[in-house]
């Protein structure tokens, strides 16, 4: 199984298969409710690989994405398209959607023992937009 990553509304971002090692989606309502909420959050995790290149031989879009966690909420690209595929024997199975998706935290990790980095980057679609968000499957080979 792999992940393809797609962020368009700023400079584009694009991960294929082999950079995104994990996705996580959650779709959230408050824990101290007895009924279910109007209050809804959908939150996806993404965590992959950097691989850092030497003499620029290849753009490393992991720092497009650093930037736009730093970016200020007065800034209209803060909020930006993201897609994610989950792919498996080659067809895509699954298919995420948030078009008004913000970074809520952004995380690298690295060490000398390995040489190569992790990301770990946290989305929320923006809440008064939640029913644009997409969940697609059962895609026909």
């Amino acid at each position: 199984m792999g992940f393809r990553l797609k962020v368009t509304g700023g400079k584009d971002v694009e991960f294929n298969e082999g950079i995104i090692t994990a996705v996580n989606f959650l779709a959230e309502t408050p824990n101290a409710t007895n009924a279910r909420s109007t209050d809804l959050g959908v939150v996806m995790k993404i965590s992959g690989r950097i691989n850092f290149s030497l003499g620029a031989e290849v753009e490393d879009s992991t720092v497009e994405l650093a930037n736009w966690a730093l970016m200020p909420s007065d800034q209209a690209n803060c909020y930006r398209n993201v897609q994610v595929q989950v792919v498996s024997g080659g067809q895509i199975v699954r298919q995420y959607t948030y078009p008004n998706a913000f970074v809520m935290d952004y995380m690298e990790d690295l060490n000398d023992e390995e040489g190569v980095g992790t990301f770990h980057l946290l989305l929320k679609q923006k809440k008064d937009l939640t029913d644009k968000v997409e969940l697609k499957g059962n895609f026909e080979a």
